[in-house]
């Protein structure tokens, strides 16, 4: 059984975050915010803040992001924890998506719950209890990330 640690960025423009639907590989078609798995040698903000700047061309320095939570989830092979940051980036940023995405959006994180991530939604559409397992707890750590920039 394998273990997995990846990293994602709730980033905020404003009072919007960047979502951005996969293209291919592992939950192709879902939107999800920018994240990836974090490389040998490699600290989890560093790796958050590479992946933001892979995914979608923003420069974000990794001291300044903010952790939020873990969450956690089941894969063909294992278990995977991505660790969660909230970052911000200027308030006329916009993305520059690379290969691994098809499209992007900033939306409030209300709206792209509701959107994308709505369990009776993705039911109705026939979707497996893993990927509504994922999506809920994308959408839990989307929530957390909002509470964090309350506090």
């Amino acid at each position: 059984m394998a273990f997995e640690l990846s990293a994602s960025v709730v980033l905020w423009r404003g009072d919007e975050i960047l979502v951005m639907k996969r293209a291919g590989g592992f939950s192709a078609g879902g939107w999800f915010i920018p994240g990836g798995h974090v490389e040998q040698g490699e600290r989890p903000a560093e790796s958050a803040a590479r992946e933001v700047f892979e995914e979608a061309g923003i420069s974000l320095p990794g001291e300044l992001l903010e952790l939020v939570d873990i969450m956690s989830y089941e894969t063909g092979g294992g278990t995977a924890h991505t660790i969660i940051y909230n970052g911000l980036c200027a308030p006329g940023a916009e993305a520059a998506i690379n290969e691994e995405h098809l499209y992007h959006r900033w939306m409030t994180p209300e709206a792209y719950i509701a959107r994308f991530l709505d369990e009776p939604m993705l039911r109705a559409r026939g979707a497996s209890e893993a990927a509504i397992t994922l999506a809920n707890e994308v959408a839990r750590v989307v929530r957390a990330a909002v509470a964090a920039r309350r506090t």
